[in-house]
């Protein structure tokens, strides 16, 4: 295994450490707590909208009611009451006064029905602010973490010209491939060969792999892929 790509990649551990230590002392906690705000704003907005769903499908029945209490009333409006008998006015008046009474009631329905929906506009307009709000003050966190990383922590820039000389002495391939996998999530990429077992993950070698690490070789784990090599040359 190359001593320099080892190099490389204990500097890498130290600045990888260096900057969880920035990031542990940023203000974690806020943004774990604005995540939390956010993921309830985004439900609560998806209760509203169901909501608003409810209230749409009232309004059209409260709309059909009225228009039926009003088509009556236009049909009747120029009836002629003085050819109708005493039982027929009775009952037409009844029935007047009944039509009246349910788009009086109807109206006060409708006038709460729209209270509602102001509510639900201003509630929405509230946790949806509450959302833009919170990801603002994410998105400010991540910038002041990120500055005091890059211009508060002496040792990064340091780290990071000595990684940058190193690879210039890196074979590109291998340089690659370490990148690469890194990008993946496998870290650190190199291990070396612990009792026989993968230094990463523990498992245990066949003894052709062990024989091929033995001659100098690179063997890449089956079970966490990390690159695994023999401390003895």
């Amino acid at each position: 295994m190359g001593s320099k790509l080892l190099e490389y990649q204990k500097l890498d551990i130290e600045l990888k450490k260096i900057k969880k230590e920035m990031n542990a002392n940023n203000s974690n906690t806020s943004v774990e707590n604005l995540n939390v705000l956010i993921k309830d704003a985004q439900n609560k907005i998806l209760e509203l909208e169901e909501t608003s769903k409810e209230l749409l499908a009232s309004f059209e029945k409260l709309m059909e009611v009225q228009k039926k209490g009003l088509l009556y009333v236009q049909k009747n409006k120029d009836a002629d009451v003085d050819k109708m008998s005493e039982n027929e006015l009775k009952d037409f008046e009844a029935k007047m006064n009944q039509t009246a009474k349910q788009l009086s009631e109807l109206e006060n329905r409708m006038l709460s029905h729209n209270q509602e929906v102001k509510k639900v506009v201003a509630e929405y307009k509230t946790y949806r602010k509450k959302i833009l709000d919170a990801k603002e003050a994410k998105e400010n966190f991540k910038n002041q973490s990120n500055e005091k990383i890059e211009n508060n922590t002496p040792g990064i820039e340091e780290i990071k010209n000595k990684m940058f000389e190193l690879e210039k002495n890196i074979e590109p391939s291998k340089l690659a491939k370490y990148k690469s996998m890194k990008q993946d999530g496998i870290f650190p990429v190199l291990v070396p060969l612990v009792d026989k077992r993968c230094g990463g993950c523990r498992v245990e070698l066949s003894s052709s792999t062990l024989d091929k690490l033995k001659n100098g070789g690179v063997y890449e784990c089956e079970q966490c892929r990390r690159l695994i090599y023999s401390n003895k040359d």
